[in-house]
C-alpha cells in the first residue's frame, strides 16, 4: 500500500487531446477554474474524453511498483481554492479527477482519492507553508498507508516548496519524491528527501559538537551516513567525558582502520594511554614516594572535563568535579614543592609520609598548634603544608577561593543534601570571596596554565574542530 500526494495544475486536464488550461484569462473566454466547474456538471458524458497528461503517469508508475495486483493505492489531490475566488483555481479540476480515476483504474487498483483544498494565495510562500503544513499535519496523524510519495510536478513553486519541507518534517524517511519531466511519461525518483534529511542531521550533529556534546553527535553522524570511524571518534570522546575509559579506547581504536581518522585517532590513544600510565603510577608508587608527574595528566583531564559541564550549564555535574579537582590539586602542589608523599586511596597518612614528617620537628609543632592531624591527609593539612611557599601563594588564594564552591557542593544533590544548584547560585558564593567580577571556571583555566599541567586539557576543543572539519571534507566529496 501506497500514498501519493500530488498539487493539481492547471495543465492537469485535456479534453479530447487539448489541455484545458487558460492562460492570461480575458473576455468571453472561460476560466481554467468556470471552464472546469461547467464540465464537473458533464462529468459522466466526459470521462472518456479526459485525460490527465501528468498525474497519469504517476499513477501507472506508482501501480507498476506496487505488489500484489491488483494493489492498494491512496492519491491525495491537493487543489487550489481562494477566497475571493480565482480564475486559475484547481477546486473542480481536483473533482474531475477524482471521478476520472476512479473511472479509468477501478480495474486496475483498489483506489482511495482524498481531495484537500489550499486556501490562500498559491504564489504566497508564507501562505503555502501554513496552507500545506496544515493539511500534512493532519494525514499524518491519519491512517493513511506508508510509504508516502510526493510528486513535485505540479503546483507553483511556494506549493512544492512547503510540500518539499513538511512532507520531511511529517514522515521523515517514510517518504519519497518524484518529478515527471516535461515530455516524459516516466516519472524521476529524486533524492531530496535524503539529502535534506542528512544536511538536517549534519547541522544538528554540528550544534552538537560545538557544545561538546559527543554522544548525541555521534548518533547524529551515524543517522547523516557519515564514515563509520568518524562517528566512532565522536563516541569516543564521549566515552572519555564519562571517564570511561576502556570504551573510548575500543571505540578510537575503530577509527585507525581509515587513513582519513588513523592520525586524530593515533594521537586520541596516545593521551588515553598517557592516563593509564598515570594511574598505574599512583597505584604502584603512590604515598611510597611523591609521583607529581602522574597528576599533571590526569589534572588535565579534569580542567577538560570542567570546562565543558561549565559550558553545558550542568552546575551540579561542574560541583562534583570541582571537589575532586580541588583535593588533587592540593595533593599535586604538596608533591611537587615539598616531596611529601601525599597520596592515599583511604585518607590515612602512609608509612613514607610518616617518615617525612617525623624529619620536620617545626612543622610538627606548627601544626600542633592548629590541631591539625598529620594521620589524615586531609585539605585543611594539605594546605597548611603549602603556606610556607611564597611561590604559591596566589594558587592557595584560589583554591580556597573554590574550596568555598566544594563546601557548597555538600549541601547539594551530588553531595550530602537535596539542594538544587543554579549558576547563579554558584557564582554569587563564589564573587562573594573572589571579588564581583570572578568566574571559577577562568580562574581553573589559570591555574592550569600557570602550572602547566599538560596540553590533554584542550582534547575537547582539538576533537570537536577534528571532527568538524572532517564533517566538511566529507561533504564535499559527497557532492
Amino acid at each position: 500500500m501506497t500514498t501519493l500526494v500530488c498539487c493539481v495544475g492547471n495543465s492537469d486536464l485535456a479534453l479530447d487531446g487539448r489541455s484545458l488550461a487558460v492562460r492570461n484569462h480575458q473576455g468571453a473566454v472561460q476560466s481554467f477554474r468556470a471552464a472546469t466547474e461547467q464540465l464537473l456538471t458533464q462529468a459522466a458524458d466526459a470521462l472518456d474524453r479526459l485525460d490527465a497528461p501528468v498525474l497519469r503517469p504517476l499513477l501507472d508508475w506508482a501501480i507498476a511498483r506496487l505488489r500484489p495486483q491488483p494493489p492498494a493505492l491512496h492519491v491525495v489531490l491537493l487543489a487550489t481554492d481562494q477566497q475571493p475566488p480565482h480564475p486559475q483555481d484547481t477546486v473542480f479540476a481536483a473533482r474531475l479527477l477524482e471521478r476520472w480515476l476512479e473511472h479509468r483504474y477501478a480495474a486496475r487498483a483498489h483506489l482511495t482519492v482524498h481531495l484537500r483544498n489550499l486556501h490562500g494565495n498559491p504564489a504566497d510562500y508564507d501562505a503555502m507553508y501554513r496552507a500545506v503544513g496544515d493539511v500534512l499535519r493532519e494525514l499524518a496523524g491519519s491512517a493513511l498507508p506508508r510509504p508516502i510519495v510526493v510528486s513535485l510536478t505540479a503546483g507553483t513553486p511556494a506549493i512544492t516548496f512547503a510540500l518539499t519541507v513538511h512532507a520531511v518534517d511529517r514522515f521523515g524517511s517514510h517518504c519519497s519524491f518524484v518529478y515527471l519531466p516535461r515530455g516524459s511519461e516516466t516519472p524521476q525518483e529524486l533524492q531530496v528527501r535524503r539529502w535534506l534529511q542528512r544536511s538536517a542531521l549534519l547541522a544538528d550533529a554540528r550544534r552538537e559538537l560545538e557544545r561538546g556534546e559527543f554522544g548525541r553527535a555521534a548518533l547524529l553522524l551515524q543517522q547523516a551516513g557519515v564514515p563509520r570511524a568518524v562517528w566512532q571518534l565522536a563516541q569516543a570522546g564521549d566515552h572519555r567525558l564519562a571517564y570511561h575509559f576502556d570504551e573510548a579506547r575500543s571505540s578510537a581504536r575503530q577509527a585507525l582502520r581509515d587513513p582519513r581518522t588513523r592520525p586524530l585517532a593515533q594521537e586520541f590513544l596516545r593521551e588515553l594511554e598517557e592516563l593509564a600510565a598515570a594511574q598505574r603510577t599512583l597505584v604502584e608508587r603512590g604515598g611510597k614516594e611523591p609521583v607529581p608527574e602522574a597528576c599533571e595528566p590526569l589534572l588535565a583531564e579534569m580542567v577538560a572535563n570542567l570546562r565543558l559541564v561549565w559550558q553545558q550549564e550542568r552546575e551540579a555535574d561542574f560541583l562534583a568535579r570541582l571537589y575532586r579537582f580541588h583535593e588533587m590539586m592540593l595533593r599535586w602542589l604538596v608533591e611537587e614543592q615539598l616531596g611529601a608523599p601525599v597520596h592515599t586511596a583511604t585518607g590515612e597518612a602512609t608509612p613514607a609520609f610518616r617518615h617525612w614528617w617525623r624529619s620536620r620537628p617545626e612543622l610538627q609543632r606548627q601544626a600542633a598548634a592548629r590541631n591539625l592531624n598529620p594521620e589524615r591527609i586531609t585539605r585543611p593539612l594539605l594546605d597548611f603544608l603549602l603556606s610556607s611557599i611564597p611561590a604559591v601563594r596566589r594558587d592557595r588564594e584560589i583554591l580556597a577561593q573554590l574550596n568555598r564552591l566544594t563546601q557548597f557542593r555538600s549541601q547539594t544533590f551530588v553531595g550530602h543534601g537535596f539542594l538544587g544548584v543554579r549558576r547563579d547560585d554558584i557564582l554569587a558564593l563564589y564573587r562573594e570571596r573572589a571579588g564581583p567580577n570572578a568566574d571559577p571556571m577562568q580562574d581553573i583555566e589559570h591555574l592550569a596554565r600557570r602550572l602547566q599541567l599538560g596540553s590533554q586539557a584542550d582534547w575537547p576543543e582539538r576533537l570537536r574542530d577534528a571532527l568538524l572539519q572532517l564533517l566538511d571534507q566529507w561533504e564535499t566529496e559527497q557532492h
